[in-house]
């Protein structure tokens, strides 16, 4: 399950998203401009049970 979050950095607002189990290895996927998260939508369920 994909979750979506927003935080607020000095004068930026991150929108990021987040799936598997906070027990597991991090892994941080990065996009480039002028892309977005929404590409990895169907990578993160696939990721999720390991990271």
């Amino acid at each position: 399950m994909i979750s979506y979050h927003q935080i607020h950095v000095e004068d930026c607002n991150i929108f990021y998203r987040k799936a598997g189990s906070p027990e597991n290895p991090a892994i941080l996927l990065l996009h480039g401009f002028p892309s977005s998260s929404h590409m990895f939508r169907e990578l993160m369920p696939e990721l999720a049970d390991w990271y």
